[in-house]
């Protein structure tokens, strides 16, 4: 058997390292799970509904919310809080504008409310005008609290914009799988997490 000589071993070694930390870098940086509405378990269409006839995907990064009188004032900071802190460091861009729109072509992107929500959940999000295709002109989200968990919040929220339940991701996820962050089911968690956020910047 003829062996490389020492440079050319080097060489070898050096280049099989390269080949290594690409394919590292690769792996790293794929999605876990595409989660972000619509999947291939999402079997739901967009269409104009009421509470319980699911979520989809608001329009655009602009995002513009209103929070409603129902909400108390520190379940409207917590609203803040989250959406400050969570969704506007990603390629969403927050907005509040001083009043609401309910109608027309620059609808109100999510609207927050309290009130009755399906028995046992703690919030509950759906869209209330589809704009064709996969994409929603307003959603509303409900709290069964007027002073809402920052769970909650952060998972109803993201609702709104497109994020699932690991069983409605492809593929699937457990719906506990920590990497979901607030997304997991029951929700828990009060941050978005590295998963969650990439999923945002790509959509938008």
């Amino acid at each position: 058997m003829i062996r490389p000589t020492r440079g050319i071993r080097k060489s070898i070694a050096a280049f099989a390292a390269i080949a290594l930390a690409g394919i590292g870098a690769t792996t790293a940086s794929a999605a876990i799970t595409d989660s972000m509405y619509p999947t291939a378990n999402t079997p739901w269409s967009c269409t104009d509904g009421e509470m319980g006839d699911g979520f989809c995907r608001t329009d655009n990064d602009a995002l513009t919310v209103w929070l409603q009188g129902t909400v108390s004032s520190a379940g409207k900071t917590k609203v803040k809080n989250a959406l400050n802190d969570q969704y506007n460091p990603t390629d969403l861009n927050v907005g509040y504008p001083g009043s609401p729109s309910y109608s027309g072509g620059s609808e109100t992107d999510i609207v927050y409310q309290s009130g009755s929500t399906p028995s046992g959940s703690r919030g509950i999000a759906w869209c209330n005008d589809s704009v064709g295709g996969n994409k929603c002109d307003q959603h509303y989200v409900r709290f069964a609290s007027s002073n809402p968990p920052a769970s909650t919040t952060c998972h109803e929220t993201g609702h709104a914009v497109g994020l699932t339940h690991g069983q409605n991701a492809s593929p699937r996820l457990s719906q506990t799988d920590s990497r979901l962050a607030c997304m997991v089911t029951p929700s828990a968690v009060a941050s978005l997490g590295a998963h969650n956020k990439s999923m945002i910047n790509s959509a938008y």
